[in-house]
């Protein structure tokens, strides 16, 4: 099942036509996928940029043309098996910021067509290395020629480009034979529902269970409680003044509450000035 296929299973499930996805999944891979329904699909851009969290299982020398265990296989190498220091001291070359060529087959566009879509006709060509960061690689379990890690990183990284690089390093080739998403900035694999499961409540009409609330889902950025002369601006589209000492000098994004606490919007803090981003609360 592709990302695409989840989203158009909830839009039957859930009746609704407004559903998109933050971060695309392999067809090969599970875990999470976070969905926004309805007016929730505007804040999907920032919950996209969220660090992510993967199990992956990598097979040591084999390669493939998708760089997972679906694809044709390209190569047997024979190799002498790393040790668990030469498999430390090869995965601590990719922490960081790196640059990493994402694969064939994969949802990046050439002159607007999908890449995967390319690849499937012959006509793939290497995609340009772009920069990717990497804050961690855990190897959890390791038995020739299966190594399992926890990588755990910013948006844009592709763990098939990952593992058949650490494959390339070690002289011995690898592709992806598993792969889960276990997070997804503050989403869980313990929070998500199935489809199956989000079908029975829909039924049982309990959906409430499953959904976040727009203001919930970005509770990684802080709240700023505002007047109610600023609410009124606020609400129509309007900077307001910030008036908050701790937080006037800086910048970046804070979501804007209603003296009752009410959430009204997503808004960028610049030079001491509130500008929304994302207005939510209905104008009266």
């Amino acid at each position: 099942m592709t990302s695409h296929d989840v989203v158009q299973h909830a839009r039957r499930i859930l009746r609704e036509k407004r559903i998109g996805h933050t971060g695309t999944l392999d067809p090969l891979a599970t875990g999470v996928l976070v969905l926004c329904i309805g007016k929730a699909t505007r804040i999907a851009q920032y919950l996209e940029a969220g660090e992510k969290e993967y199990r992956a299982i990598m097979r040591l020398g084999i390669t493939t043309d998708s760089l997972d265990a679906e694809g044709r296989i390209l190569e047997i190498r024979p190799y002498t098996a790393p040790d668990h220091a030469q498999l430390y001291a090869v995965m601590q070359q990719f922490i960081g910021t790196i640059m990493q060529r994402p694969p064939a087959y994969s949802a990046v566009k050439i002159a607007g067509v999908p890449s995967y879509k390319l690849a499937r006709q012959g006509k793939s060509r290497p995609h340009e290395p772009r920069p990717v960061t990497i804050h961690s690689i855990e190897v959890t379990a390791y038995e020739d020629p299966y190594v399992s890690i926890t990588v755990k990183c910013a948006k844009g990284v592709y763990i098939r480009s990952l593992c058949a690089d650490i494959g390339d390093l070690l002289c011995s080739g690898a592709h992806v034979t598993k792969l889960q998403r276990i997070r997804s900035g503050r989403f869980t694999l313990e929070g998500a529902v199935t489809l199956e499961t989000l079908a029975g409540m829909a039924q049982s009409g309990s959906v409430a269970q499953a959904v976040m609330s727009v203001d919930e889902a970005l509770a990684d950025f802080p709240v700023l409680r505002i007047t109610e002369t600023e609410t009124a601006r606020v609400i129509h589209g309007n900077k307001i003044p910030c008036s908050d000492t701790t937080v006037r000098s800086g910048s970046g994004l804070v979501r804007l509450h209603s003296p009752a606490g009410t959430f009204l919007a997503l808004a960028r803090l610049n030079t001491g000035v509130i500008r929304p981003e994302l207005v939510f609360h209905a104008r009266p």
